[in-house]
């Protein structure tokens, strides 16, 4: 009898299914493992964060040396007035530590908090807003993310999600940046909710300051005006501010919810 060579009808190391089914198979078991991490970790930022003293996110300001040089700061006088209009919010909000103003010549309409307490305006936002009252809501906003401490929780997120990407495939692999984009659709929506929550705190700030909430709409109403706020159908969903209109629309329920009324404004005192 001839020998006929042939492989066995049985090889458990011989994969029988269509390699294109196996590769969707291997990636979404990693990016499932990636997501359930993030989510985890995420909740554990979310309580490490609760429990670090002022004094502790100062160290690790200067642990990880941020440098937040957002260009050419205007003089110093200008600085001090709006400084001013941000200390004149501490009665009404209980802060850990004191807020640092920095006014930066930009024509970004915008304000941001930045861990060890700092906040950047860009001169922009003066240009949006029509009166005192306005500005007054934007600087709350701002002061109520370093309340709720969302710059520390995004920040922390943000390190999370790069760590987790270098880890399961490598910091210079394609597949990361997708990765890291599942991801980011996430952390949008987080970051919307504690927009959401610092809108809330600005709004309550704004009532205890003048006795009304004149003005707490402003800013989108002129982003609005601007073109800024056209939609674009579902990329909202992957912003990391909620979109317009829901902005304008919630405020004014929470305010008729919380019985506040809506006054004059004050004209803008600009710095």
């Amino acid at each position: 009898m001839k020998y006929q060579p042939s492989l066995p009808e049985h090889n458990d190391n011989v994969s029988h299914q269509h390699p294109v089914r196996e590769f969707f198979i291997l990636m979404a078991g990693v990016l499932s493992f990636v997501l359930i991490g993030y989510w985890v970790l995420g909740l554990v930022v979310d309580v490490a964060v609760d429990y670090l003293s002022p004094e502790q996110e100062a160290q690790l300001h200067h642990t990880l040396d941020i440098d937040w040089d957002m260009g050419e700061e205007v003089k110093p006088d200008e600085q001090a007035k709006l400084q001013k209009l941000v200390d004149s919010l501490k009665p009404c909000l209980a802060l850990p530590y004191p807020i640092t103003v920095s006014l930066v010549k930009s024509d970004i309409v915008n304000a941001m908090a930045v861990p060890g307490g700092k906040m950047v305006v860009f001169s922009g936002l003066l240009d949006a807003v029509s009166s005192t009252n306005g500005l007054i809501f934007v600087l709350a906003h701002e002061l109520g993310h370093f309340k709720n401490r969302d710059h520390l929780r995004l920040m922390g997120r943000g390190i999370v999600l790069t760590i987790l990407a270098m880890l399961t495939l490598g910091g210079d692999s394609g597949f990361s940046d997708i990765l890291a984009s599942t991801i980011n659709i996430r952390t949008a929506k987080y970051s919307q909710t504690r927009e959401s929550q610092a809108d809330r705190t600005a709004l309550q700030a704004l009532q205890c300051h003048f006795g009304h909430v004149g003005g707490a709409t402003e800013l989108f109403e002129s982003l609005q005006s601007r073109g800024k706020g056209i939609d674009l159908g579902l990329t909202h969903y992957f912003d990391s501010h909620p979109e317009l209109q829901q902005r304008i629309d919630d405020l004014n329920r929470l305010s008729h919810e919380l019985g506040y009324a809506v006054q004059d404004t004050q004209e803008l005192i600009e710095p």
